[in-house]
């Protein structure tokens, strides 16, 4: 079945480890042609591919094929060259029997297992976050990637382009679009080597407009260190102030995520950039 049929459609994008050059090609075409994401792949019939990936991710990415509504068509970033013009969602609360046990409070409450990843739109790619909850309180998270690559891509030539595409993931996950949209038209344009004289006061009036939203702190206000992050990479953004991208490990999310809710997990996840520090960038 064509492509063309589907260009009105909102492709599902997902991403395997080695799949960063692809993923940015994919999102700089949609641009373009002024499509937007789908969310889950309830909202769409056509899933994009970014990547090659390894088993675990490929089986989960088939689950989510499978579900999908038809008409559907499955495509690959070189696809996208030629388009001119009831399924489970993203999130996959696949939850098992719950569970009863006590809370801080003495109260007993249903204990789920609920899974996160690894295909989930603004995700990082590859990785499976298993959350157990009381209520909406997260008690335990198990971390694991699923899918690595050789952290190739987002090399040190590169800083400004990998915060930017950081800053793009974490923007969509708090709700603000247009930040996340202009976060990623600032990357392209410093990964095609855009001037610095013409770039640089671009990168600091967004890093103004991000740094003192009113709103994004007070979203961010009490979800652990997510704040001081985020001030990082807006630092980095300035090359007289930043420095060679840090990593956060994966060994760290466990310990961040206990006793965040639900809601709040994601913002976490998104702040904490395990692209670049498991190497999975490709």
């Amino acid at each position: 079945m064509g492509l063309r049929r589907f260009a009105a459609q909102r492709p599902f994008v997902v991403s395997a480890a080695d799949g960063t050059r692809d993923r940015l090609a994919v999102e700089a075409q949609m641009r373009r042609r002024r499509w937007r994401p789908a969310l889950s792949p309830a909202e769409t019939g056509m899933l994009v591919v970014c990547g090659n990936p390894g088993a675990a991710l490929a089986e989960a990415i088939d689950v989510v094929w499978r579900d999908m509504p038809e008409p559907r068509v499955r495509a690959s970033a070189r696809d996208l060259d030629g388009v001119t013009g009831g399924s489970r969602p993203a999130l996959e609360l696949d939850a098992d029997m719950a569970d009863r046990a006590d809370d801080r409070d003495g109260l007993r409450l249903d204990v789920l297992h609920v899974p996160l990843g690894p295909v989930l739109s603004h995700w990082p790619a590859g990785l499976r976050v298993d959350l157990t909850l009381q209520g909406d309180v997260v008690q335990a998270a198990e971390v694991t990637a699923v899918d690595t690559g050789d952290g190739t891509f987002w090399t040190e030539g590169r800083r400004a382009a990998s915060r930017l595409d950081s800053l793009s993931r974490f923007l969509h996950v708090a709700g603000w679009e247009a930040a996340a949209e202009r976060a990623a038209v600032l990357r392209d344009e410093a990964l095609s080597g855009a001037d610095d004289e013409v770039l640089a006061p671009r990168l600091a009036s967004f890093a103004r407009r991000v740094r003192w939203s009113r709103a994004l702190r007070w979203m961010m206000r009490g979800v652990g260190d997510v704040q001081e992050r985020l001030d990082g990479w807006l630092r980095d953004l300035d090359p007289a102030r930043g420095q060679a991208p840090r990593s956060e490990p994966l060994a760290t999310l466990p310990s961040l995520l206990e006793g965040a809710e639900l809601g709040q997990a994601r913002l976490i996840v998104a702040s904490l950039d395990p692209d670049l520090g498991a190497g999975r960038d490709g």
